[in-house]
C-alpha cells in the first residue's frame, strides 16, 4: 500500500494539544480581512413548519420551528383559516404543547422555557426554565385534573406544573439510564414516559414510584413513536404497529399494521377508537379488532405533529411541514391547508442546505421544502418535498436531494416542479449529511447517520441514470457518516462515533475512510486527531485533508496525507462545512456565525464574514458560484452572494 494510504495513528504533539483542548500547533487568533459587502436577495427560505400542537376540537394552536423567536399560530378548524399569530419571547421552537383550563402550555427549545399562552388576552407568560441552555422540552401532556407534565432532554427529567397552585416541580429522571423523557401521557393516577432507549415508565403521580411496563422482549425496530392512554390501557407506537399494555404491566395485545409505518402520532376518539398516523406513507390507521387498518391517507412522507378525533369522527392532523389536514374516514375525503400561505405565520427559517441549480438558479433547502431562486430576475418558487433536504447537488435539469427523516433520495426538476424518487436508503439510517457526485463515473455518493440509539452509518452509491442504489454499512464501523470529499480516484468519508446519539460510543476517536472509487472498497482509515469523537466536515486540496470537528467543537486540522502529519491546526468559533474552491479552503462556524478562509499556507485563519447571524439548522456553508472567487451563502437568513477574495 502506498505511503499516502498507510494507516497510522499518530500521537503527534500538535494533535495531542488538540486532544487536551488546546489550540494545536498554531494560534487560535484570526486575521480580519475586511471583505466586500455581500449582495442580498431576500429570505433564502420561508417556512411555517411546526413542532407542537394543541386543540380543543374547535380551535387548534401550533408553535413554529426554525423561526426565531417561534410563533404561536391560532387556527380555526371550521373555516380552516389562521386567525392569530403571536411571537414568543425567545427560542427556536416548541415540541411540547398542551391545553389546560383554556390556556396553552408550551415547552421550548433551546432554552427549556415553560410558557403559558392565554388565547383570550394574547399574552404569553414565561413560567420558568427547566434545564440549562440547550434543553429541549420534548413533550407536554395534561392529566384529567388539569396538571401539566413536561419531559426533557438531555437530563431526561419529568416536570409538572399545576395551574391551580402555579407550582413548577422537577419530578426527577424518568429513568436513570436515559437522557430522553421523549413521550408523555397521563391519567388520574400515573404519568407515563417513553424514553430512549425504549422504555415505557409508569410514574406514580403522588409517590413518584417508577415501573417499566413495556413487556419484556418487545421489538422496537424504530423505537417508540407515540403514546396514548385510555380506560386503564396504555398504547405505544412501535415500528410494525401499536401495542396495548395494561397499565399494571400484566397484559399485552399486539395491534399490527400492514407495513412498517413509523407511527408518530396516536389519538383516542370520543367513542374510544384508537387512531394513528404513519409518516412514511401518510396513511391514517384505526383499530379494528386486534389490528390497525388503513382508513385514509394524509400528507405522504411528512412528520406527524398532532392527531385529534373530532366529535363527528373526522380526524384532524398536523404535520411538521406546516400542513394541517382533516380526513373523513367514512369517505376518505381529505382537505389540506398549508400554514405558510398565511403571511403572518410564515417567516425566514433556518436553512438545511444550499446548492446551485440549472440555468443560474440557486436552491435553498428548508423544512420540507426546496426554494428555487432566480437571482437575475429577483424571483423564487417554493416546492414542497417530503422531508428536510439535508444536502443537495445539481444534476441535469434540477437537483438531487437527500431527505430527513425518510432517507429518500429525490430529483427535483426545478423548472417543472416534478419530483422523481430514487427510493429510500433505509438500513436503519435516518440523517443524510453529505451528497457528492463523482464527475468521472457520474455516480452519486451519500453519507448518512443512523437514528437515535444506533451507531452504524452508511455510504450509499446511487446511479442517477438507472436509479440503482447500493448501501454500504462497512465503511467506518460503529460510526455515523457525516462528510465526503472527492480527490481524483479516491473518496474521503468522515465519521462520528456518536452515531445517532443517545447511546455510548464504542471508540474515542472519529476516523476518515479512504474509498477507492473504481472498486468502492475501503483502502485505508486515518485518524488525524486522537480523542476527537466527531468530525463534522472535510475537504481535500493538493494532498492536504482539512477537517472540522464537532467534538471538540471548532477544532480544525490540516493533515498532510503523504507525510501523515499535521500541517496546521487551531480552533474556530464553531464547526461547519469545509469547502475547497479555486485553490483555497473555506470553513463555516456555527457559533460566532463566521465564515473563514483556513488554507492553504495560512498561519492564522482569515475571517471573511463575521457576525452574519444564525442562518443554518444544520451547519454553515459556502457554495461556490462558478464565477471566480465568489460563492452563495446565507446572511441574516437572506440568500447572499459573497466575494471570497477578502480585502
Amino acid at each position: 500500500m502506498s505511503t499516502l494510504h498507510r494507516r497510522r495513528f499518530l500521537q503527534y504533539t500538535g494533535v495531542a494539544a488538540l486532544a487536551a483542548g488546546g489550540s494545536g500547533l498554531l494560534s487560535t487568533q484570526t486575521a480580519h480581512a475586511g471583505p466586500r459587502d455581500p449582495r442580498l436577495f431576500g429570505p433564502a427560505s420561508l417556512s411555517a413548519a411546526i413542532v407542537g400542537m394543541a386543540t380543543d376540537g374547535v380551535t387548534a394552536w401550533f408553535v413554529t420551528r426554525g423561526q426565531t423567536p417561534p410563533k404561536v399560530v391560532t387556527f380555526d378548524i371550521g373555516t380552516r383559516e389562521v386567525t392569530d399569530v403571536v411571537p414568543l419571547e425567545r427560542g427556536d421552537g416548541a415540541w411540547a404543547c398542551t391545553l389546560s383550563g383554556g390556556k396553552v402550555y408550551i415547552g421550548t427549545y433551546s432554552f427549556g422555557d415553560v410558557v403559558e399562552y392565554d388565547p383570550a388576552t394574547r399574552v404569553a407568560t414565561t413560567l420558568g426554565t427547566i434545564g440549562p441552555v440547550g434543553t429541549i422540552v420534548f413533550q407536554a401532556t395534561t392529566a384529567p385534573d388539569g396538571v401539566v407534565y413536561l419531559g426533557t432532554y438531555p437530563r431526561g427529567e419529568v416536570w409538572s406544573f399545576d395551574p391551580a397552585t402555579r407550582e413548577l416541580r422537577n419530578l426527577g429522571k424518568a429513568h436513570p439510564g436515559s437522557q430522553y423523557a421523549r413521550l408523555l401521557v397521563a391519567d388520574e393516577t400515573y404519568v407515563y414516559a417513553g424514553t430512549i432507549p425504549g422504555r415505557v415508565m409508569r410514574i406514580d403521580r403522588v409517590s413518584g414510584e417508577r415501573v417499566d411496563i413495556l413487556p419484556a422482549g418487545t421489538t422496537l425496530s424504530t423505537g417508540l413513536g407515540a403514546l396514548a392512554v385510555a380506560d386503564g390501557k396504555v398504547y405505544a407506537a412501535v415500528g410494525d404497529g401499536v401495542i396495548e399494555i395494561d397499565r399494571d404491566g400484566t397484559g399485552f395485545v399486539d395491534l399490527p399494521a400492514p407495513d412498517q409505518y413509523l407511527v408518530d402520532s396516536l389519538a383516542i376518539g370520543p367513542d374510544g377508537t384508537l387512531t394513528a398516523f404513519g409518516r412514511r406513507t401518510g396513511d391514517v390507521l384505526q383499530r379494528q379488532g386486534d389490528a390497525m387498518v388503513v382508513v385514509g391517507t394524509g400528507p405522504e412522507g411528512d412528520e406527524g405533529r398532532g392527531l385529534h378525533v373530532l366529535p363527528d369522527g373526522t380526524i384532524l392532523g398536523a404535520c411538521g411541514s406546516g400542513l394541517v389536514y382533516t380526513l373523513d374516514p367514512a369517505t376518505g375525503a381529505l382537505e389540506v391547508s398549508d400554514l405558510v400561505d398565511a403571511p403572518e405565520a410564515a417567516g425566514p427559517e433556518l436553512l438545511q442546505s444550499l446548492s446551485l441549480g440549472p440555468d443560474g438558479t440557486v436552491c435553498a433547502g428548508g423544512h420540507f421544502s426546496i426554494t428555487v431562486h432566480e437571482p437575475r430576475r429577483g424571483t423564487s418558487r417554493r416546492h414542497h418535498v417530503a422531508g428536510e433536504p439535508k444536502d443537495m447537488i445539481p444534476w441535469r435539469d434540477g437537483v438531487i436531494a437527500a431527505l430527513y427523516p425518510s432517507t429518500e433520495l429525490i430529483h427535483l426538476d426545478t423548472a417543472r416542479g416534478s419530483i422523481r424518487s430514487f427510493g429510500r436508503i433505509l438500513h436503519d439510517q435516518q440523517r443524510p449529511w453529505s451528497v457528492v457526485r463523482d464527475p468521472r463515473s457520474g455516480l452519486v455518493l451519500v453519507a448518512s447517520a443512523p437514528g437515535t440509539g444506533a451507531l452504524q452509518g452508511a455510504l450509499t452509491i446511487l446511479d442517477p441514470v438507472s436509479g440503482s442504489m447500493d448501501v454500504r454499512t462497512d465503511v467506518l464501523p460503529d460510526q455515523g457518516l457525516t462528510s465526503i470529499a472527492l480527490d481524483g480516484a479516491y473518496a474521503y468519508v468522515a465519521g462520528d462515533t456518536w452515531g445517532g446519539g443517545g447511546i455510548t460510543p464504542t471508540q474515542p476517536t472519529s476516523q476518515v475512510a479512504v474509498v477507492d472509487l473504481s472498486t468502492m472498497e475501503v483502502v485505508d482509515r486515518i485518524a488525524p486527531a486522537p480523542n476527537h469523537p466527531s468530525i463534522q466536515s472535510i475537504a481535500v486540496l493538493d494532498g492536504v485533508l482539512y477537517l472540522s470537528y464537532k467534538r471538540v467543537s471548532g477544532n480544525w486540522v490540516a493533515w498532510d496525507l503523504a507525510a501523515e502529519s499535521v500541517l496546521a491546526s487551531g480552533q474556530l468559533t464553531g464547526y461547519g462545512v469545509m469547502t475547497s474552491h479555486r485553490g483555497r479552503v473555506y470553513a463555516g462556524a456555527n457559533h460566532g456565525d463566521t465564515l473563514y478562509r483556513v488554507g492553504p499556507g495560512l498561519e492564522v485563519p482569515e475571517v471573511l464574514y463575521p457576525e452574519i447571524g444564525t442562518n443554518w439548522y444544520t451547519v454553515p456553508r459556502l457554495v461556490p458560484s462558478g464565477r471566480g472567487a465568489t460563492a452563495w451563502t446565507a446572511i441574516q437568513r437572506d440568500l447572499a452572494y459573497v466575494d471570497l477574495r477578502g480585502a
